[in-house]
């Protein structure tokens, strides 16, 4: 993970760059953090812990049988702030009555070009023994990390057999006493491999797939033993993973492939799992409601249907906004509302809109006033509007049209890219949708669409 040390709350315009950066997931430790989860329309929070079996108001599990285990899918668009809510989530569970959280970002090690489900599973493995090796009150039995060690490496030297056979080079295995730095070791050389090389990547799959049956019993006797050791250390209740950037990965294929096409297999892993579950994908989401629970993580509502402003929503992100910049540096706090009501409801694209106004600050003023942020605005809006199609521009003159009369539009794929491009924005449930303010500001939309 980042080193969020580095950014600091702005004192001075030069500043204001490096606080509002993008794509800097913040923690609730950091003193950037804001909670949104009040103003996200319908969306509670209490039904997220629901679906972990955690009592919400004692943060307690409930439910330890090693049958079931909670499957989450968290649904939500770029930018709406998953990574920081599941750091949020992830603190107040990691607690002997609860979790032991093992967070896996997987942009961090993995080839985002080239990637399947047993990638994931790989890393998950790695992550819990970089996790489980820092805590020196745990004592394993040598002869069960023997057991899932020794079984993990002879199916990686299945592969190696084929991977010498066709001249390519071999994943190094060093031989030594089982234990969780060992079993770590192999683990990081044999994702390093799946990263650095399609053809050893498609040997180890391959044989791993081949023997998934036995693997994901394996898996699952170990995640429960370590679960069994944590109870008796008192440290936590149980293991839970965190899956998170899979938007991240370089196409649709590749996610609608992990998810879906791999479902099987991810209904034989026993373990407690979060998954984010790109914006793209949430139309296809029922296919998942058979074996998982799929919760909508929304924008922060800024605005009813019927165009009223939510002041509650606005007064968050105002405390958002002076945690990483000095209110000195803003002109009036008209410039910050307004600023804040183009942001749509959306942490990400409200950071851009500061992020792009920063670049306009008259050096001399050293502070941001209106002229600035009204000359980011026309430049976003020109870029966020440059590749809108004519048939696109008519769902969103069809959109407008719905939220001012009140009633509701059917599904249409037609929504899936404007969402993911961040063209519409999605609340509450994902029944309410609104064009981005930022996109309404834009010629093309004046001109087809209307003010």
């Amino acid at each position: 993970m980042e080193d969020l040390k580095q950014y600091k709350k702005a004192h001075h315009y030069s500043e204001i760059d490096n606080a509002v950066r993008i794509n800097v997931p913040i923690n609730a430790e950091h003193e950037f953090y804001t909670d949104f989860s009040d103003v996200r329309g319908d969306f509670e929070e209490k039904v997220f812990f629901r679906a972990l079996n955690v009592n919400y108001r004692r943060l307690e599990l409930e439910n330890t049988n090693p049958t079931n285990k909670a499957l989450i899918f968290l649904a939500g668009m770029r930018g709406s702030g998953k990574t920081s809510e599941l750091a949020k989530i992830s603190r107040k569970l990691t607690k002997p009555e609860a979790f032991f959280p093992i967070t896996c970002n997987i942009d961090d090690g993995l080839d985002l070009n080239d990637m399947e489900y047993m990638d994931i599973l790989i890393f998950q493995l790695e992550r819990l023994f970089e996790e489980l090796s820092q805590q020196t009150l745990l004592v394993f039995d040598e002869d069960v990390i023997a057991s899932f060690q020794s079984w993990f490496s002879e199916r990686i030297s299945e592969a190696n057999k084929v991977i010498k056979k066709e001249g390519g080079f071999e994943v190094k295995m060093t031989a030594g006493t089982p234990s969780l730095l060992s079993f770590l070791g192999i683990t990081t050389k044999v994702k390093a491999n799946i990263a650095g090389s399609k053809e050893n990547a498609q040997k180890i799959r391959t044989v791993l797939r081949n023997n998934f049956s036995d693997f994901a019993k394996k898996f699952n006797e170990f995640i429960e033993y370590v679960s069994l050791k944590l109870r008796d250390r008192n440290i936590a209740k149980e293991l839970l993973f965190i899956i998170d950037g899979l938007e991240k990965t370089s196409s649709l294929d590749i996610r609608r492939k992990i998810i879906f096409e791999e479902s099987n297999r991810i209904r034989l892993i026993k373990a407690n799992t979060i998954f984010t579950l790109p914006v793209e994908l949430m139309s296809e989401s029922q296919r998942l409601t058979t074996f998982s629970t799929v919760i909508s993580f929304p924008f922060v509502k800024i605005r009813e249907k019927n165009g009223d402003i939510v002041e509650k929503a606005v007064e968050r992100f105002v405390e958002f906004t002076y945690k990483r910049i000095d209110p000195k540096l803003f002109e009036n706090e008209q410039i910050v509302r307004k600023a804040i009501l183009m942001g749509g409801g959306s942490p990400r694209e409200y950071l851009r809109i500061l992020e792009y106004t920063s670049f306009s600050i008259d050096e001399e003023k050293g502070v941001i006033d209106m002229e600035a942020l009204d000359k980011a605005i026309k430049k976003l809006a020109a870029q966020t509007a440059q590749y809108i199609n004519e048939e696109e521009l008519e769902v969103l003159a069809k959109l407008k049209k719905a939220n001012a009369e009140g009633t509701p539009l059917p599904f249409s794929e037609k929504w899936q890219d404007l969402l993911e491009k961040l063209i519409v924005l999605e609340y509450n449930d994902g029944t309410y949708k609104r064009v981005n303010p930022v996109v309404e500001a834009s010629r093309l939309y004046k001109h087809y669409v209307g003010e």
